[in-house]
This record gives C-alpha cells, structure tokens and sequence, in this order.
C-alpha cells in the first residue's frame, strides 16, 4: 500500500510490543494512561485477552456486568458490543496522529486496507466494509475495528479472529450486525495460517504495511 507510512521518512518513533495473554481491563487502563501522557513516539500492542464482551460508545441496549462470565465491560471505543478471547489477535494503535503521513480522518481506513493487502498476500479472498467498519469473508466477520482520538493521539484497535470461541462470540450480533463471526483457519491453508499466528509475524500482519 502506497502512502500510508505511520513514521515520517528518515524517523524512527514506533515500538512495538508483544504482550501476550493480559487482562482486558488492565491493558485499557494501561492504555489510556499512557494516550494521558501525550506520547510522541507510536506505540503498537500485540495482545490477547481471555473472555470478556466489551462495549463501545454506540451501544444503547446493553449494560456494563462485571459479574457475568464472561464479563460484560463498557469501553469509550466506537462501536457497539465485541467479543474477546484467546485465539483473537488485537492490535492496538496508540499513535501521536501529528507525526503520521495520512490524514486522522483515514486511520480506520488506513489500518483495514493494511490489514486487507496482508491477508491478499496470502491468496485470502475478503472484502472490506468501511459502513460496520471490518474485513469480512463470504459475509462473515474476521476482524473488527474500533477506534478512538484524544489529544491528537488514537488509541483501541484491531482485532482479527484466528481460531477463537466462535461459539460465544456468536450468541451476540457481533458489532451490533446481524451477522456472523468466522476465523481465518476456516479459509486459509495450513501453511499460511500457521505463518500469520506465528509470534513472530502477527504483529507484523498491518505494521509491516503501515512503514512501508
């Protein structure tokens, strides 16, 4: 993808981490200390989290449920109701968007259309929906976004299914939609799926493309 660098050229201000299996809540409120701090170098997370539902700000009908398993946790992200679990990869974006080459009002679509060429390198068919803004297979969900700026700094993220509770996920209408998550084992051979989840390369699945 041409023109949609995070850092500016001859720059190098990005870390990325690798976070493992961390509390959903825990690595919010980690996150939102640090979009506090007013960072000026870009911070990418490579995280999973174990089962928790999470609600954006667009979320009407549904309350916050701490005592529920999963737990039910409002967000201030966009969108409306999520699923997170192990075997779902989340990248989240906490970028100072005064030192980035696109404009912030392309920071969702910059980060799907990264994802997206990475998933065609792997001869995955998909289309992106910037209207329920994700990547979809045969009209299946595979990876949501859902995004927030404050400051001039975003935060929240992408999340892409790879072999994740489809079956917990599903008892909601993911992102609100009437339809239906699916993960990329289900559409991708053995070889390349194993080359995405490896530790090594699935952060790289959008940072790679965004500095390029």
């Amino acid at each position: 993808m041409v023109g949609s660098r995070i850092c500016k050229p001859g720059e190098n201000k990005l870390i990325i981490e690798y976070k493992g299996l961390v509390n959903y809540q825990e690595c919010r409120d980690e996150m939102i200390a640090l979009v506090k701090s007013s960072p000026k170098i870009h911070h990418i997370w490579v995280v999973e989290h174990p089962p928790v539902f999470t609600i954006g700000i667009s979320e009407k009908n549904i309350e916050e449920d701490l005592s529920k398993n999963p737990p039910v946790i409002k967000t201030d992200r966009g969108g409306k109701i999520t699923f997170h679990a192990p075997g779902q990869i989340i990248i989240y974006f906490i970028l100072n968007l005064k030192e980035v080459s696109f404009k912030p009002t392309s920071l969702t679509s910059t980060i799907l259309n990264s994802t997206s060429d990475t998933l065609w390198s792997f001869g995955l068919e998909h289309q992106i929906n910037l209207e329920d803004p994700g990547i979809y297979i045969n009209n299946k969900k595979v990876a949501s976004i859902g995004m927030r700026i404050k400051n001039h700094v975003s935060y929240h993220g992408l999340s892409i299914n790879f072999e994740t509770d489809l079956k917990t996920f599903n008892s909601i209408n993911p992102c609100g939609l009437d339809v239906e998550a699916c993960n990329l084992i289900d559409y991708i051979d053995t070889v390349s799926y194993t080359h995405l989840r490896a530790h090594e390369t699935r952060g790289n699945l959008v940072c790679r493309l965004l500095l390029e």
